[in-house]
């Protein structure tokens, strides 16, 4: 009888929320696919370059089309949303324990830990339902009710560049690298299929511009295959990989393939959140395993190996009727459009064998990480003060333990790993929610100069993870309804000298941002950034000697929906960078953003109009744009000029999907655009690109 009572005041009170913030909620339809863009910018906004997003896309548009079910949802599954953190996931997963199964998601106002602003973004990607019971897993089911989608998508630069214009036979024949061996087109073709979450497949085919298609090296077609085939719960079985995957352990110090995340404006998410084996459909063609590999869940016990086996680029150095035996380096631009690149492709084979066992609780998890990989080929880089102590050889291992513990408000992680050199890499972190307007973050690392994992990519000021020590503080602050404060310091040392720096070397770099959403249609937020690292000044008399570089950048973005048509996005950023005692750079940016979903035909339109103006390529800005489905631009705006783009997106029922999308920039003081291959004689470049989306 009391928990009648209780159930029915509950009900209640829910139909009060109801009321009171339909407003809030219901004012205008979400702009689902805009709010997934900004969280990949948001992600991607430390990583200044382009780098293919299309596993972390994957996770959230999955979650788009069949949303998650918070009364079902367990950690894995809300980590993998890359939305909440740690205090957040603890809160949500709490409440439901305690007060039973949520009736709306108008209940999450009613959580510990969650701002407006912080419901509005994951809205899209949840739903409240009744637990369902879970269905025997039967094939028919998956042939039957399985989601087939084909993506067709081409790419060009209008505008000739060196590589592709005539050039005479003698010419070609003394410099046979001095042209492209293909045509300008980048064209690209996916399939892919899903059943719930229990299945996925597909395969994914892509030919880079100015690599040969259906001739010469690439006969079968495209220059890049990848095939995968993932089976989720089937009794003990938790992951079954097939083809082509990724593995993703620990805190990353050994095993985390494909894309790993660092200092970004989301100060609390610090920590690498894993999962484990999971289907590759990238078009990055290294960061990646092929063979097979599965997880078996026993009660709180996961047991995880794999097995890869794949051929990689790499520059060849000494071989003898075609059995390499040596080579300098290892490839990872993925390109093969000249004869020296089409020469190192698939140079060496690559075989890794490796595995995790891990033992998860409540509020307590460890795991112990092996990895072996040979290699064909011996790997001999020119031995120089810089490189001594990087991986050489045809093999090495790597061995981890890590650990994750919670306890009252307070999280702890890390990760210590060693390599078969004796190197060591260390890291460890905590967070803390010191009241609910205030939680703190905090990570220490320390990466040993010897220390050589080819596929670790943990948290890092560089890219690898040696020659590293640093410590990160973060601080994120509610201090009143609609505000938020986020801000972080992250000082860190190299023992070591690196490349362009003779010298052990130290920098810091610190972040603040201020965030302001009055209404559910009017955000905005003023972000600074500033760093300081040294490196190398060369002088007249020979000797380099070690400057401080600064580089310091400031923004301001406003969000303003007009109505449930139009959407503005506006932006001014300005930036200055210093080397030494030489003059300092300066650059800006202005850009405006418009999108518009018609109301009587299925077509929507983004478009750009950017104003940029900086004195040097070092005082560069990077821009997230808007694309099209499964393609990702972050251009670098430098020199003086203006750039545009047009994104058009038209649906024909359910069936098919079309994209369009042409983009120019137009440089004021250059009649030269870029060098090499790439070298444009003018004052502008233009692309456009095409996609056709085919869904049964």
């Amino acid at each position: 009888m009391v928990f009648r009572v209780l159930k029915s005041k509950h009900i209640l009170f829910i139909v009060l929320l109801l009321l009171c913030y339909t407003k809030l909620f219901a004012q205008e339809s979400i702009n689902s696919r805009q709010t997934l863009e900004d969280l990949i910018e948001n992600l991607a906004s430390s990583l200044d370059e382009n780098i293919d997003y299309t596993s972390l896309y994957d996770d959230l548009n999955f979650y788009l089309n069949d949303p998650l079910n918070l009364n079902n949802a367990s950690v894995e599954d809300l980590e993998k949303l890359q939305i909440l953190n740690d205090f957040q996931i603890k809160s949500l997963l709490n409440y439901i324990n305690k007060s039973g199964k949520m009736l709306s998601i108008y209940e999450l106002q009613l959580i510990y830990g969650f701002s407006e602003q912080d419901i509005l973004n994951i809205l899209p990607f949840i739903t409240v339902t009744d637990i369902s019971k879970n269905e025997t897993f039967k094939l028919k089911y998956a042939l039957e009710y399985g989601n087939n989608q084909i993506f067709l998508r081409s790419q060009k630069v209008f505008e000739e560049q060196i590589g592709y214009s005539s050039i005479s036979d003698s010419a070609l024949l003394a410099n046979p690298n001095s042209r492209y061996l293909g045509i300008s087109y980048k064209i690209y073709a996916k399939y892919k299929y899903n059943y719930k979450n229990k299945i996925y497949a597909g395969f994914t085919a892509e030919k880079d511009p100015g690599e040969e298609f259906f001739s010469g090296s690439n006969k079968s077609g495209f220059d890049y295959y990848s095939a995968h085939l993932q089976i989720n719960d089937i009794g003990i079985i938790k992951t079954l990989s097939l083809g082509d995957y990724q593995a993703k352990f620990g805190q990353g110090l050994v095993l985390w393939s494909n894309m790993g995340g660092g200092k970004t404006p989301d100060v609390l998410n610090i920590r690498r959140k894993a999962q484990g084996l999971k289907k590759y459909s990238s078009t990055n063609e290294n960061v990646f395993m092929r063979g097979v590999g599965t997880t078996i869940a026993l009660k709180n016990l996961e047991i995880s190996v794999l097995y890869s086996q794949k051929n990689i680029d790499a520059n060849i150095t000494d071989s003898t009727n075609n059995d390499i035996s040596d080579v300098s380096s290892f490839q990872i631009s993925g390109l093969h459009s000249i004869p020296s690149e089409i020469i190192d492709e698939d140079a060496i084979g690559e075989q890794i064998v490796g595995g995790n066992i891990s033992f998860n609780q409540k509020n307590f998890k460890v795991g112990i990480t092996a990895l072996n990989y040979q290699y064909s080929a011996n790997l001999e880089k020119s031995i120089n003060p810089e490189s001594q102590f990087d991986f050489r050889g045809n093999q090495n291992s790597n061995l981890s333990f890590d650990y994750l513990f919670k306890f009252l408000d307070f999280n702890f992680f890390g990760e210590e790993a060693i390599s078969e050199s004796g190197g060591k890499a260390f890291l460890n972190g905590m967070l803390i929610n010191l009241a609910p307007q205030i939680s703190l973050s905090a990570l220490h690392r320390y990466y040993d100069r010897s220390y050589q994992s080819n596929y670790g990519n943990a948290f890092a000021e560089s890219s690898g993870n040696s020659n590293e020590s640093g410590l990160y503080f973060g601080i994120e602050v509610h201090p009143i309804k609609h505000w938020k404060i986020s801000g972080y310091f992250d000082n860190y040392n190299f023992q070591w000298i690196k490349s362009s720096i003779d010298a052990p070397s130290s920098g810091y770099d610190w972040f603040l941002q201020v965030d302001y959403n009055p209404l559910r249609t009017l955000s905005m937020y003023l972000k600074i950034k500033n760093e300081e690292k040294q490196v190398n000044q060369s002088s007249t008399s020979g000797i380099d000697k070690l400057v401080s570089q600064g580089n310091f950048k400031m923004r301001f973005h406003l969000n303003s929906q007009i109505n449930d048509q139009v959407t503005l996005k506006s932006r001014v950023e300005t930036i200055s960078f210093s080397e030494g005692n030489e003059n300092t750079d300066y650059g800006y940016l202005v850009y405006q953003d418009v999108f518009y979903t018609f109301k009587k035909t299925p077509l929507s339109l983004n478009m750009r109009f950017a104003i940029f103006d900086t004195d040097s390529y070092d005082s560069r800005i990077y821009a997230y744009e808007s694309d099209i489905l499964y393609a990702f631009s972050i251009p670098a705006y430098y020199s003086k000029g203006t750039r545009t783009y047009l994104n058009l997106k038209y649906s024909i029922g359910n069936f098919m999907d079309i994209w369009l999308r042409y983009s120019q920039t137009y440089y004021s003081n250059l009649d030269i655009i870029s060098s090499g291959l790439t070298q444009i004689k003018g004052n502008t470049k233009s692309e456009i690109k095409a996609q056709v989306r085919i869904r049964f």
